[in-house]
């Protein structure tokens, strides 16, 4: 549930939507966020905005970080939401931690101006004592309460397929229907904001369409994966599993396209192990992470069945350090296009 007021909010009128990031690099002495300066309201604040008609929450954290302070970003786990009173009725934010992106010529320095003046980097500690607002406090400190420095492995599911019928004989060479494709594009924009990702799929034609968009985008190769098809899953119900949990060893990002079943396994073993290791994630979609909330997403009995076409989970896991350090996972967050 999003932080609010204790005083209840004005419900007349649509609720405004905005999206925006705790900002954050290694600085000299270590993780430094980044706090903005507001003249209007002579507030100390995190950089956000209102969602333009149409646009994805995602690819509105990424755009006000950027108009906000002149930096680009990559997002990474999900902080919890806010919500507050504004005239005629209430402002919903959501928020990610966001990695400030090395400067380059391509980047607009920052230019004081009449929304923002000032940009200044801090310590955690120091930041969270200089904000002005205590919903934007609560943001902070739940960044603070478990790593940001995370690789994103997305575990999509391919786009809304064509009916199976007999013009399939193969359920292999069943491709996107139209949403599908439509689906695909969308995931093509939203996708780069988590970074980098290798890509690996389904043979299934339908999970190869799914992620093409995105691998031209990015140029990069897509890779197919025999243990991630339906065929191989109903053969060996663990393999895929064993195949995810060494790609989180290794620590390293990856887009993930598969089907209901093989994703559903996957999570609930991966999930399940982190649970009887006493690992579990620290969030789930910028939440507390609670076995209730994996119960509701996979079922009590882990018989899945709720992630729908084009959707997904985004694992954020360590970066492999090697022996000295094995991966994990920190946080798991939902992905729709």
């Amino acid at each position: 549930m999003a932080l609010t007021y204790s005083r209840p909010a004005v419900t007349s009128g649509k609720p405004v939507h905005a999206a925006g990031a705790v900002l954050w690099r290694q600085g000299p002495a270590g993780l430094e966020v980044a706090l903005i300066h507001r003249p209007r309201y002579d507030d100390w604040s995190l950089p956000k905005g209102k969602v333009d008609h149409g646009e994805h929450t995602v690819l509105t954290a990424v755009r006000e970080v950027f108009e906000e302070t002149g930096r680009r970003v990559v997002l990474g786990r999900r902080l919890p939401s806010i919500s507050y009173r504004v005239l005629g009725g209430t402002k919903r934010v959501r928020y990610w931690a966001g990695r400030a992106l090395p400067e380059s010529d391509e980047d607009a320095a920052f230019q004081p101006n009449h929304e923002v003046d000032q940009i200044d980097w801090l310590r955690p500690q120091a930041a969270l004592d200089r904000l002005t607002r205590p919903l934007d406090a609560t943001v902070l400190a739940s960044f603070m309460r478990a790593r940001v420095d995370t690789v994103p492995i997305v575990l999509l599911r391919h786009g809304t397929a064509e009916k199976r019928g007999p013009e399939y004989p193969d359920d292999q060479i069943r491709p996107l229907a139209a949403v599908g494709h439509w689906q695909s594009e969308i995931l093509s924009s939203v996708l780069p904001c988590f970074g980098a990702l290798q890509v690996i799929t389904s043979p299934a034609v339908r999970c190869v369409d799914t992620v093409r968009p995105f691998a031209r985008k990015q140029q990069t190769i897509i890779n197919t994966e025999a243990t991630l098809s339906e065929e191989a899953h109903a053969a060996d119900h663990e393999a895929a599993a064993s195949w995810l949990r060494a790609l989180i060893t290794k620590g390293e990002p990856a887009l993930v396209c598969s089907h209901r079943e093989v994703l559903d396994s996957m999570l609930a073993s991966v999930l399940d192990e982190a649970a009887e290791e006493q690992a579990a994630p620290r969030s789930m979609n910028g939440r507390a992470w609670s076995k209730r909330q994996v119960d509701r997403l996979l079922g009590a009995d882990r018989s899945g069945g709720r992630l729908k076409p084009g959707r997904g989970w985004i694992l954020h896991v360590t970066p492999g350090a090697g022996e000295a350090e094995a991966p994990r996972l920190v946080a798991v967050d939902r992905l729709k296009p």
